[in-house]
């Protein structure tokens, strides 16, 4: 027989509790907040990522983390100063880590 699956809340409760948990809830429609939950460990290394990307504005500020899946992604903070810098959409290779 086959191992059985582990469910992604199986995965998440297995990983120490230090590990930077955050996961980026986006909007499902216009006028709807974005919603950032995370562990005390995942919004510090999130606030350090906002505080590098304002001291540092040449470059990204980056979070590495972990979401509910218990997988380990990049969130970038980039400074704007125009609306026009706001408009590409993130996803376009020139936001890629530098």
């Amino acid at each position: 027989m086959g191992k059985l699956a582990v469910s992604p809340n199986e995965t998440f409760m297995n990983l120490p509790p230090e590990y930077p948990f955050i996961h980026v809830y986006t909007q499902q429609k216009t006028r709807q907040p974005a919603i950032v939950k995370g562990n005390i460990e995942g919004l510090c290394v999130l606030l350090n990522a906002i505080v590098n990307a304002i001291a540092y504005p040449q470059t990204n500020g980056m979070a590495e983390v972990f979401d509910g899946d218990a997988e380990c992604y990049q969130v970038l903070i980039q400074q704007t100063s125009t609306h026009e810098e706001l408009a590409p959409l993130p996803y376009q290779e020139e936001h890629e880590p530098k």
